[in-house]
């Protein structure tokens, strides 16, 4: 089997980059990435402060995860997701969303980062073809029929989408 590890990488990377340039522009902020120790992903400072970004992404099944990274991994044989049917497509990714940040709040390889840095921002790709506002009233409904451990170690969670060509940020309530 083919090394993912550079592929992975070069994609938490390119999210973490998106990432700073939404957030520099939204928020007035001059972060940059002074340290790449994964994990977390980045170490990122301001003229002001020093802070985190971890990168997780939500894919829409395990079947659609496989298919995309053997798609872009150089020297692994492509494995298509399927032909269907597929069936409550919204309700399974929900599902999987809520676990993959469940993980990550509850995860406590991140408590030095936190300790050292402060609270990190966690930044969450939407890896659905079918991601829409109807998935996002899924993804609240799971949110909220689920028990999370936080640990404290995120200040916020974004998630991050493709909309009229462009990736776009939108903070997930995680209380």
């Amino acid at each position: 089997m083919a090394d993912r590890r550079p592929i992975q990488q070069a994609h938490e990377r390119a999210f973490v980059d998106h990432f700073l340039d939404w957030f520099n522009r939204a928020y007035r902020t001059d972060f940059k990435v002074v340290s790449e120790p994964n994990p977390p992903e980045a170490i990122i400072r301001s003229s002001r402060t020093t802070r985190w970004i971890e990168v997780s992404t939500a894919f829409w099944n395990e079947a659609y995860a496989k298919d995309l990274y053997s798609y872009a991994t150089p020297g692994e044989e492509h494995k298509p997701v399927g032909h269907g049917p597929f069936q409550n497509m919204d309700n399974a990714f929900a599902r999987n969303f809520v676990s993959v940040v469940k993980k990550k709040l509850g995860k406590k390889s991140y408590v030095p980062s936190r300790d050292q840095y402060g609270p990190g921002y966690l930044v969450v790709p939407i890896k659905c073809p079918w991601f829409d506002g109807q998935t996002v009233g899924h993804m609240k409904d799971a949110w909220a029929a689920s028990t999370v451990n936080d640990l404290g170690c995120f200040r916020s969670v974004y998630i991050a989408f493709q909309s009229q060509n462009a990736i776009r940020f939108s903070r997930w309530p995680t209380k």
